[in-house]
């Protein structure tokens, strides 16, 4: 039985890794989804929506972004919603907005969270187009140009952007930097063939008339594309538009981002089963399915493929898969022991950031299935 065991473990990882990401290579090769990219005419009114938390190191730099985006600025504005800041944010927008009335600044009534106060941001958007963004990513000036050529394509619903997680400080980003790229090359892949059903949180911008009340639950990266999608919409992933985010250099802290990331994603797929339907969505559930699913379960794949390679192993049999496993998880110990002392972990990084990663997928998986609350920021 442990051979078995072992094969079907080891072919759904190689799936979920390498067969996912060649078979949509391939696809792409053969096929691709067009787009009717041109400038608008008209230009139709945006509205940024930045919910904030105690933001003031973020929070002027980043209006000061948004107010000089190359689009007219009678068609602009700038929503900040403060979820119950304490500390100087809302008195800097306020002095802001006195300059420039196109900020303005609503609160909602005590800490409700992200979600909620997207909500909030969204009842007073004048605009017909969302831009939804965070206070600490930074854009270039042609940014919103740029996006906005998307939609004069009447199939485009939501297009999110490229992020660069800025510059490798230690194992841990050193090893996450690979992880993105490889995140955002399938994306890439997804958005040319049409498929795509993701987004990054830190840029979605999509038409008002699409836009569905978020639960606290959920992130809106998670299901703001779900609910285009089931729209009937593309959700389209612009390489040519690039913003700027940080990553957490600390062990901890990218360990909490890959639980909140998993809770928050499994249960938001789950909550809209009508984009997992193979007969309506036969594209966009099989990639939900291989790019998602199946890697969020990576971890206990990974658990049964060492347990019956290691019991096969005590009988002298697949011996050298069994040794090859135990080497990758001493490497990864040793990416650890080195990114705990702020020491360069060489090749080890990759190692000790993929299991880094999926300790996050079975700890956020863990939340799931005791159903603990998930945080929104």
């Amino acid at each position: 039985m442990e051979p078995y065991i072992l094969l079907a473990a080891f072919l759904l990882l190689a799936y979920t890794w390498a067969g996912f990401p060649l078979i949509l290579w391939l696809m792409r090769k053969l096929h691709a989804a067009k787009i009717v990219r041109t400038p608008l005419a008209d230009a139709p009114a945006v509205s940024i929506i930045i919910a904030v938390h105690n933001e003031e190191r973020n929070i002027e730099a980043k209006l000061t972004d948004c107010l000089q985006l190359n689009y007219p600025p009678d068609r602009l504005e700038v929503i900040i919603v403060s979820d119950n800041s304490a500390d100087r944010t809302e008195e800097i927008v306020r002095e802001f907005s006195s300059r420039d009335p196109r900020a303005r600044l609503f609160s909602g009534e005590g800490r409700s969270g992200k979600s909620a106060a997207q909500n909030l941001g969204v009842q007073h958007a004048r605009g017909d187009i969302l831009f939804f963004t965070d206070a600490d990513t930074r854009t270039r000036p042609e940014t919103l140009k740029v996006l906005m050529e998307n939609f004069a394509d009447p199939k485009i619903g939501l297009v999110t952007a490229d992020v660069y997680l800025g510059q490798p400080g230690n194992a841990v980003a050193e090893g996450q930097g690979m992880y993105w790229r490889f995140e955002l090359f399938l994306r890439k892949l997804e958005s040319e063939l049409g498929i795509l059903a993701t987004g990054s949180g830190q840029l979605l911008i999509m038409r008002k008339e699409l836009f569905r009340p978020l639960q606290p639950m959920y992130g809106d990266d998670c299901v703001l594309p779900l609910d285009v999608r089931l729209q009937g919409y593309r959700v389209v992933q612009d390489t040519r538009v690039i913003v700027y985010d940080t990553m957490s250099n600390s062990i901890s802290g990218e360990l909490r981002a890959r639980v909140r990331m998993t809770a928050r994603n499994w249960t938001g797929t789950l909550s809209r089963p009508g984009v997992l339907n193979p007969f309506r969505f036969p594209g966009t559930a099989w990639a939900l399915f291989s790019h998602k699913l199946l890697r969020w379960l990576t971890p206990f794949f990974l658990a049964v493929m060492l347990l019956a390679n290691v019991a096969l192993a005590l009988r002298g049999q697949w011996m050298v898969l069994c040794a090859l496993q135990i080497a990758f998880y001493i490497g990864a110990g040793i990416g650890w022991l080195r990114a705990r002392k702020g020491a360069p972990a060489w090749v080890f990084a990759y190692p000790f950031a993929f299991c880094l990663a999926n300790v996050g997928f079975l700890l956020g998986m863990v939340k799931v299935i005791r159903r603990q609350k998930i945080t929104s920021y």
